[in-house]
């Protein structure tokens, strides 16, 4: 069955949603420290992962990666595709 776009704001809800009804008793404040915290932390984690990934992938010279750099990199993105789905992410 094909996964459908409403499925990645299920995923997010079951992700925050549970922070949010934990800290509502603490007040609004809390409330939303907790979820500007859980927001930033997601922001860094893919900073940290795609700017190391990106000085790699732009240290790399040399005429193979002109003729070959396009076919490597549908190569690596459909091989993330296929783990996504073999691990149902």
């Amino acid at each position: 069955m094909p996964r459908r776009i409403h499925d990645d704001r299920r995923r997010f809800s079951r992700r925050v949603l549970p922070l949010i009804f934990a800290t509502a008793p603490l007040g609004a404040a809390a409330t939303v420290l907790v979820v500007v915290a859980y927001e930033a932390v997601a922001i860094g984690t893919m900073v940290g992962l795609v700017l190391p990934g990106r000085l790699v992938a732009h240290s790399v010279r040399g005429a193979w990666a002109d003729r070959w750099g396009d076919a490597i990199a549908g190569g690596v993105i459909a091989f993330v595709g296929v783990v996504v789905v073999g691990f149902g992410i």
